[in-house]
């Protein structure tokens, strides 16, 4: 059995990815100046934290996430009413 066949499994590669990706299709330049690097905490010093408090950490984040998610749903649909509404009021003002 490789190391990838164990990674590539459903249950231990949520363990792996970093729940606040988000794709996105832009270049991305990122910089090497040694004030922009950080430590990946998570990845690097993972083995110095009791996985207890790095379990309920990334359920909490996970809940983040989430929450983050719902109010930018809301956001966009206030957005589009807003936009309904200006065009309603535009049209009126032009009768």
């Amino acid at each position: 059995m490789s190391l990838w066949s164990w990674v590539n499994q459903p249950e231990e590669l949520k363990n792996f990815k970093n729940p606040l990706f988000e794709a996105n299709s832009l270049v991305i330049w990122p910089s090497v100046a040694p004030q922009s690097l950080q430590l990946w905490e998570g990845v690097f010093l993972r083995w110095n934290r009791p996985s207890k408090f790095q379990d309920e950490a990334q359920e909490e984040i996970n809940k983040i996430i989430d929450y983050n998610r719902l109010l930018q749903e809301k956001v966009n649909a206030m957005r589009k009413q807003l936009a309904q509404l200006e065009t309603r009021d535009r049209v009126q003002e032009n009768l």
